[in-house]
Formats: structure tokens, C-alpha cells, sequence
């Protein structure tokens, strides 16, 4: 009867285990969901909008062929479309009766063109994407966007983009009834081999003798040889019976060992708080093991609300780029290719730096740009553009002090560049400012909020350059750490005109400096201010027949060894402030600055 029951304790082991694994082979559903489309319209660049990569949960997989350079990119839906203003582009949608993606064609919109002027027709490289690719042939990525970001899709913006796009996501298909099935399967597999062990020694016992034999003739007795045929006999049987047991007990262990997985076994349902709650919290996007999955964002935008500008790993690559081509136009004095990642004030500085030191190799180098860490990040919460962002970086080397970038991109096509450039002075403390995912607001150029306008302030300032301590402005401004003042200050300009001789002269005035003024709120309602200021210095001779001769960078800048007609230096000051909000009773302090020679020329 044990063998009865083991025989059918084997064959529902079998069949139990026989279904588990077929749930997870033959019977396994299918564990993505895969849409497609091909582009025919022959447009350079196609998006693939935020709805469509959320049609399903999960990871969206982006497949990309059809073009002989493949480029993708992500970053906000604004941000795209914005770069895309004034081109022809596909768009790609879901359709929900199909299953199968869509697309559509968007013809260039001429109020764009300003902006596709501004910039490169190759998305490859613009500021405004969180992450990039770029392949041949064909490309294939996994990402995690939650809602409101979108991918840009090109090839090299003049050739159309790649024709086959392809997306997939992941669908549940776990099997939960695996793990319980595999469990009852071996349960019924052990209780078969206990039975059969059972029946075994109950029938090796029932073939022992049972009382005392009788007494054999004479001459009859039990072969030696006899008794151990027996007894071999019985070990043979032992030795046939350990296959039979050792192939399940390998097969349990095989599948209790592979039946650990969450997805074999039921799991309880997720407790939420509420129906409204469930429906307003915003899911975190599953990891990827996509390269730089890292910086792929984790919440979704909000498009009703400004946001800032960069995020920190956006404005770090982009200080790495600036740093880069710094590198590379100071090496070689190339404005050409500085003026990729500077204007302004930045840009002339610079430039005429290059100039003087080409005739003139004494004249100090202009400062390096780091290419990181950033240890102050203050980006504008904007939807249009320009858009601004402030930034402070730090080299490895301590000693040099850090530099103060104040970044504009005009267009969300060109990219972003130093519009200032300034080196902070020594001990400086900055004020309490917003998160970099937050951002902050750029005030007008008039705004009532602060003690002065930024126009005031470079009034203000140059007065005290000109007159010192008799300025009617010298209690706005804190003197405290305040390097300029002693460099080209009041005390400086008469030190100066007394060490002339009787035969020329001497004469300081303020020009005008056509650097826009950038206000950028702190947290306590004050402001970073950037201004710039100009000042002149005219040299003349004052006796009939007498000469100037010019040295050093005026020399090398002008060009001019000698003149009986004067000549006239221009030197520029990039400034940083912060000033106080109205009705605060403390100073506007200057937290650093750079300055040098622009120009120089011969009187007329």
C-alpha cells in the first residue's frame, strides 16, 4: 500500500512542479509591449512627446535606425520645443486603437527664425539638454523620464532624421502561483520518497525468518559462500536504491533554489492613504542601467510654474564646456573661438587682453576658468528667454581665489555664455541664497525692491572711485574688504597726476560701458548685482613741442611709441555687488571684481 501511495504521491509532484515551470517557460506572457513608426515626411529632427513615453509604466527602451548618424537627446517638453521654434519637425504620438505609435508634421513657424539663426541646426551640443547620445547606423537606450520631458530625435540637422522609431516598455508578468506550486510539488515529492523508504524496509523485514530453523542433517550445513551471496545481496540492494533518491532530492534542490524570486510568489497589495492621495503623488521612476541614467531627472515638471533655468549636472558640463574652450582660445589667442562662450564686458576684456599680450608678454594672463566644482548655483526661474545664471567656481588649486560667472543664453538655440566674468574677493561671504531647484527672479533694471537701482549703484561707485571719502555717496557702499578703492581709488588718480612731470598731464573721467546691468534676488529679498563702469585716462603734453611716449600695455595696444598730440587709455571694471533690499539700514557691499585695459588710442 506505501508503494501505492508514493506512486501517487510522484505523479502529483510531478504535475505540480511540471505546471510551475511551464508558467515560467511555455506559458511565461510576454514582458514588454512594443510600438513603432516609420517617418516618410523627411524632416531633419522629430520629438517624442512626454504622453507618448508615459503611454506605460515602466522604462520606455527608445530603438533608433534609418540614418547613417543617429542622435537622441532629452530634456523639459518646453525646453525642446522651444529649440525647435522656426524648424519643420515630426511629432510622434500614441495611437490608443492601433497600439502602434503615430506622427505628425509641424511646419516651420516664421516667427521662429530669429531663433534657428541664433544657433547650429545640430542639436548635438546645446545647453538646454539634460543628457545626450550620438551613435552610427542605429542606437538603442533605456530611460526613465516622468512627466514633462520629452526626446529630441536628429541626425545631424540638415539630413532627415532616422526613419524607424521604436519604443517599448516593460509589462508585469510575474507568475505568483510558481513559488506555491514548486513548494506543494516537492512537498509531495519528499512525502513520495519518505513512503518509498518506508515500504522498502517494511518488505526487507517481512523477508527475514521468523523462528529458529531446524536442526540441518549432518554433513549439511550453510555454505560460507552462501551466506555472503546473501549478504552481498542485500548491499547490492542498498546501492540501487540511492540513484532513485538522489535524482529528486537534486531536482527539489534545483528548483526550491530558483523559485526565490518576488515575482513566483503573491505579494500583498500596496496600502494607500486615500483614493485622491493615490492619484496625486507623482511614482519615482524605476532605475536604469542605462549609461548616465545618474542624471536623469526624477519628478515631473510642472508646467504652470516657471522653472529654473539649468539644473546643477546641466550648469556643470556646461562650466566644463566654457572651461574647455577658455582653455583652448587663451593658449592661442583665439577671439574667434572665445567668442563661442563669451560677450559682453567678458568678451572685450578678454580679447584685449590677447591683444596687449601679443606685443606685450609681461601683461598678466587673464585668470582660468575651472571647469568645477560649482560651489554657488543661482539659476533664473524663467519660461522665456534670455535666461541668466549665476555660478561660483572654485579650482583645485585653493590659493587662486574663485570666479564669479554671471551666464545669458539669448536664445534657447545659442547656448550659454560669460557675460561676466569676476574674481571674488579675498574672505568674501555671500548672501543666503535660493536652491538651484528652485531657482531665483532677475529683477528690472528699475526695480524698487532694493536701496538702489543697479544704475544708481554704478553712479554711486564711480563717485567714490573719483572723489573717495568726500563723495556724497560714501555711506551706501561698505569700504570693508574693499580692494578697488585702493587700487585705482581717489588716493590712487592724485598719486598718480603728482608724479607727472611739467611738460604733460594727467586727467581721469568716467565713459560710458555698454554692459547690461544684472540684478539676480537673494533669499532675503536683496540682490546679486552685476554692473560694469569705465573709466578714462587722457595723457597731453602741455608745452608747445613736447611728446608723450607711451609703455607697457598702452604701448602694446595702441601701437604707438610717441605722440606730440596725447593719448587716451580705457581701462574697464567688472563688478560684483550685493545690495540690500529697500528699508534694510545696511550697506551695499562689493564682492569682487576684475578689471583691465580695453583700449587705447592716439588723440585726434
Amino acid at each position: 500500500m506505501r508503494f501505492i501511495f508514493a506512486i501517487f504521491a510522484f505523479i502529483i509532484a510531478t504535475a505540480l512542479i511540471g505546471v510551475g515551470v511551464a508558467q515560467r517557460t511555455v506559458f511565461l506572457p510576454p514582458s514588454t509591449v512594443t510600438s513603432s513608426v516609420q517617418l516618410e515626411g523627411g524632416a531633419p529632427y522629430a520629438m517624442i512627446d512626454s504622453s507618448t513615453l508615459l503611454t506605460h509604466e515602466g522604462n520606455q527602451t527608445l530603438v533608433l535606425s534609418g540614418s547613417d548618424t543617429v542622435f537622441a537627446a532629452y530634456g523639459r517638453t518646453s525646453d525642446v520645443e522651444a529649440w525647435l521654434q522656426g524648424s519643420t519637425y515630426d511629432t510622434i504620438g500614441y495611437d490608443a486603437e492601433t497600439g502602434e505609435l503615430s506622427s505628425t508634421t509641424v511646419e516651420a513657424d516664421p516667427e521662429g527664425a530669429e531663433n534657428v539663426a541664433s544657433g547650429s541646426a545640430d542639436p548635438a551640443g546645446s545647453d538646454l539638454w539634460l543628457e545626450q547620445f550620438q551613435t552610427d547606423d542605429a542606437m538603442y537606450r533605456t530611460l526613465s523620464l516622468p512627466a514633462g520631458y520629452s526626446v529630441l530625435v536628429a541626425s545631424d540637422g540638415t539630413q532627415p532624421a532616422p526613419t524607424t522609431v521604436r519604443l517599448s516598455w516593460p509589462i508585469p508578468n510575474a507568475t505568483p502561483w510558481v513559488g506555491p506550486l514548486i513548494v506543494a510539488g516537492v512537498a509531495f515529492l519528499l512525502a513520495g520518497l519518505v513512503l518509498l523508504v518506508l515500504g522498502l524496509l517494511d518488505m526487507r523485514r517481512s523477508q527475514r525468518p521468523r523462528r529458529k530453523p531446524p536442526a540441518l542433517p549432518k554433513g549439511k550445513r550453510f555454505s560460507p559462500s552462501r551466506t555472503n551471496g546473501i549478504e552481498s545481496g542485500v548491499k547490492r540492494g542498498r546501492r540501487s536504491i540511492a540513484p532513485l533518491i538522489a535524482a529528486p532530492v537534486a531536482l527539489v534542490s534545483v528548483l526550491a533554489l530558483g523559485g526565490c524570486s518576488s515575482d513566483y510568489w503573491p505579494q500583498a497589495a500596496p496600502q494607500t492613504a486615500s483614493t485622491d492621495a493615490a492619484e496625486t503623488v507623482t511614482p519615482t521612476p524605476e532605475p536604469s542601467s542605462t549609461p548616465g541614467a545618474d542624471a536623469q531627472p526624477t519628478e515631473a515638471v510642472d508646467e504652470d510654474t516657471p522653472t529654473p533655468a539649468v539644473t546643477e549636472a546641466q550648469l556643470a558640463a556646461i562650466v566644463s564646456a566654457i572651461s574647455g574652450v577658455t582653455a583652448e582660445a587663451d593658449a592661442s589667442s583665439n577671439t574667434d573661438l572665445l567668442s563661442q562662450r563669451f560677450s559682453g564686458p567678458a568678451l572685450e576684456l578678454r580679447s584685449a587682453t590677447y591683444a596687449i599680450r601679443a606685443a606685450y608678454p609681461e601683461y598678466p594672463a587673464p585668470q582660468a576658468i575651472p571647469a568645477g566644482p560649482l560651489q554657488v548655483v543661482l539659476p533664473q526661474a524663467s519660461s522665456v528667454w534670455p535666461k541668466t545664471v549665476f555660478t561660483i567656481v572654485q579650482g583645485e588649486d585653493t590659493v587662486v581665489p574663485p570666479v564669479a560667472l554671471m551666464l545669458v543664453q539669448e536664445t534657447p538655440r545659442s547656448n550659454y555664455k560669460v557675460s561676466y566674468e569676476i574674481t571674488l574677493e579675498p574672505d568674501t561671504s555671500l548672501p543666503p541664497v535660493a536652491a538651484a531647484s528652485v531657482g531665483t527672479t532677475r529683477l528690472a533694471p528699475d526695480t524698487k525692491l532694493l536701496q538702489m537701482t543697479p544704475d544708481e549703484l554704478k553712479t554711486a561707485y564711480a563717485d567714490i572711485l573719483t572723489t573717495g571719502d568726500t563723495s556724497q555717496y560714501i555711506d551706501l557702499i561698505d569700504p570693508e574688504g574693499d580692494t578697488l578703492r585702493t587700487q585705482v581709488g581717489a588716493q590712487y588718480k592724485a598719486d598718480k597726476k603728482a608724479g607727472f612731470s611739467d611738460t604733460a598731464s594727467i586727467e581721469f573721467a568716467q565713459v560710458p560701458a555698454a554692459g547690461q546691468n544684472i540684478a539676480l534676488a537673494t533669499s532675503a529679498s536683496g540682490a546679486l548685482v552685476a554692473v560694469e563702469l569705465r573709466e578714462s585716462e587722457t595723457v597731453r603734453p602741455v608745452e608747445s613741442g613736447a611728446t608723450i611716449s607711451t609703455q607697457g600695455a598702452v604701448k602694446a595696444l595702441s601701437g604707438i611709441d610717441e605722440t606730440a598730440k596725447g593719448t587716451e587709455a580705457v581701462y574697464d571694471y567688472q563688478l560684483l555687488f550685493y545690495i540690500p533690499p529697500s528699508g534694510d539700514t545696511s550697506k551695499a557691499e562689493l564682492l569682487g571684481f576684475t578689471q583691465g585695459l580695453v583700449s587705447a588710442k592716439e588723440l585726434p
